[in-house]
């Protein structure tokens, strides 16, 4: 039914950008509401993600941009932009990445973090202490 966003690997998404909206925020990313339901683990108006472009290099962790997933409804105007589970941006962020672009959804830090980075950094400082 939905043919985004497929599931690479756990909590890790493939999708297209389908167009962008002033209905959304500039931290919000939206989907159909019912490919999230279908197709996916995330949590509408509580799971945090990262958006990477495919064919662009990551930018490290901590500088990475996080959104929110927001369902799109029927009712709403940026339906049209995602009736196969495309992805959907602020119209803020128009010039950032051209429609159609494929792009990697990435929910793994809020589903394996929980937005407590607190291991995160002890982790990270210990690894940095025992380099030099």
């Amino acid at each position: 039914m939905y043919r985004y966003p497929v599931e690479i690997i756990s909590d890790i998404y493939v999708s297209r950008i389908g167009g962008y909206s002033y209905e959304l925020g500039e931290d919000e990313l939206g989907i159909n509401s019912g490919a999230i339901a279908m197709k996916t683990s995330l949590i509408p108006e509580e799971t945090f993600v990262t958006l990477g472009i495919l064919d662009r290099k990551m930018r490290p962790y901590f500088f990475r941009k996080r959104f929110i997933v927001v369902g799109i409804e029927e009712n709403m105007e940026s339906y049209e932009m995602t009736q196969n589970g495309e992805v959907v941006l602020s119209d803020e962020l128009e010039e950032k990445v051209e429609v159609g672009k494929e792009v990697i959804i990435n929910s793994v830090e809020f589903f394996r973090v929980d937005r407590d980075l607190s291991a995160l950094v002890r982790a990270f400082i210990r690894f940095r202490s025992n380099d030099n």
